[in-house]
């Protein structure tokens, strides 16, 4: 803003093109202080901020109104102190100034209107009074001499200290109330020093006293955007995140229903042949009983859901007998051998990760007998779950585990898969889909795998054979030795 100096001095260093800088400077300041308002409309854009609003149509009315009388101050030398000297008119650019800024700080609601519209309504109307005072008053600049215009001058004083007071008690950040405050004292200093002096053409201290005004200024409103864009970054990134969790607990909530309604129905088909004559007494009715019981508790636990249980050395046989009578209560005819593998793992997260492929293959096989086989694989355990169904859509296989994953004639949500997996990685363990008995057209195999647990003794296999097939309402007296 000051190099219309280094610029005219070097070609002609006389007075006149002193003069005529400081004129130039002072149209660029004003400006700078244009485009300072523009930036303050684009941060009241993100933020609503009401005060910064009229920050901006502070910033516009001053403006409008300084720009035009110095640009009459180029063309007429006669009227060059408008550009750096105190008139009368400067009495209502303050009062108005003083207005806006306090309607800012009173009311934070966001603005109505465009806050430069404003300011240029407001500047035109003040620029309007300016020019009548010059037109009506052949010598409107202030001066010591006559006692009006000390007046006037006190006037000037005391609106402009309450304008500094509004801005160091504003909502703005400290920094940059303070700063704005001291442009505010800069630019009162610098005019009231060309006044007081009577200087018949722009000092050039006076002039750099206004334009350091106008760069505080301008570098305030760009930290206060930069300011406002960190907040909204911020939020938005916040509100991201809130959506995120949202949406996981969302997701947590339908895998918890899915896994309940899994559950539920072994449990009512169990407690439907425990009140019927279906049933006599003996070990089949007893193994029964034992099956509602453990799924009932296992689905109390997961209603409380106050926490995973920790891992710990289970027995296979111990999570899978339990689901195997469930699911039999149901009609699904599951064939399954004891053998006395011991796993490391979390009881409650195995038995849902084998209820959602048992389940799956009872809705996908179409009636057909699903086989339940744990082995030894070096220090793993492996349980295939098989069923003779038509198997997994060659297009699924890719995503067979992602949330919503499921085949075009699939009745399921695409839930079980994905969560079976996310637990069994959350045990340190595998689950995957063995594509080679797909291949073999043997229906859908999926392997759980698990550390097995290091014991002295070793597995020990109970003596145990599953049922055959039994009718879909009866559940066979045979199928478990309790």
């Amino acid at each position: 803003m000051l190099h219309p100096y280094g610029v005219l001095l070097l070609e002609d260093p006389s007075r006149q093109s002193v003069a005529a800088a400081g004129h130039l400077c002072m149209v660029l300041s004003d400006l700078v202080l244009l485009a300072s308002a523009l930036v303050l409309s684009f941060d009241v854009s993100i933020g609503h901020s009401l005060v910064r609003a009229r920050m901006a149509t502070a910033a516009t009315l001053v403006a409008v109104q300084d720009l035009p009388l110095v640009m009459m101050s180029l063309g007429d030398a006669a009227h060059g102190g408008h550009s750096y000297r105190l008139t009368a008119g400067h009495l209502v650019t303050v009062l108005v100034l003083l207005a806006v800024l306090s309607v800012g700080l009173r009311d934070q609601h966001p603005p109505r209107v465009n806050p430069m519209l404003g300011g240029l309504l407001l500047g035109l109307g003040v620029l309007g009074v300016r020019l009548g005072l010059i037109l009506t008053d052949p010598s409107p600049f202030l001066s010591v001499d006559r006692w009006p215009d000390l007046l006037v001058l006190a006037a000037i004083t005391a609106v402009t200290v309450l304008v500094t007071v509004s801005l160091l008690s504003s909502p703005l950040p400290r920094w940059a109330a303070v700063r704005l405050a001291c442009g505010v004292f800069v630019l009162f200093a610098a005019r009231v020093a060309a006044t007081l002096t009577e200087a018949t053409s722009p000092p050039p201290g006076v002039i750099a006293g206004i334009v350091l005004c106008d760069a505080l200024f301008a570098t305030t409103v760009i930290g206060l955007l930069l300011s406002s864009l960190r907040e909204h970054s911020s939020l938005e990134a916040s509100l991201v995140l809130r959506a995120a969790e949202a949406e996981a607990t969302v997701q947590h909530d339908r895998e918890v229903a899915h896994e309940m309604r899994a559950a539920t129905a072994g449990i009512v088909a169990g407690v439907h042949l425990l009140t019927s004559d279906q049933v006599p007494p003996g070990p089949r009715r007893l193994a029964l009983k034992h099956m509602v019981d453990a799924e009932a508790a296992r689905l109390g636990r997961t209603c409380i859901d106050d926490g995973p249980d920790q891992v710990t050395e289970i027995a296979v046989d111990d999570v899978v007998e339990p689901l195997v009578i469930a699911q039999e209560a149901l009609g699904h005819r599951v064939h399954w051998h004891p053998d006395g593998h011991r796993v490391l793992a979390r009881h409650d997260a195995l038995a849902e990760v084998l209820n959602v492929l048992l389940t799956n293959a009872h809705r996908h096989a179409h009636g057909r007998a699903t086989t339940v086989v744990s082995q030894v694989t070096g220090e793993c355990v492996e349980i295939r779950v098989s069923d003779q169904g038509p198997g997994v859509e060659p297009e699924l296989e890719d995503r067979l585990f992602q949330w919503g994953a499921r085949g075009v004639a699939s009745t399921g949500q695409g839930i079980g898969l994905q969560r079976a997996h996310r637990l069994m990685l959350e045990l340190g363990g595998s689950l995957h889909h063995e594509r080679s008995a797909a291949s073999r057209g043997g229906g859908a195999t999926f392997v759980v795998t698990l550390p097995a647990a290091r014991t002295a003794a070793g597995p020990v296999p109970r003596p145990h054979v599953s049922a055959a097939a039994p009718p879909a309402h009866v559940v066979p007296t045979t199928a478990v030795a309790g």
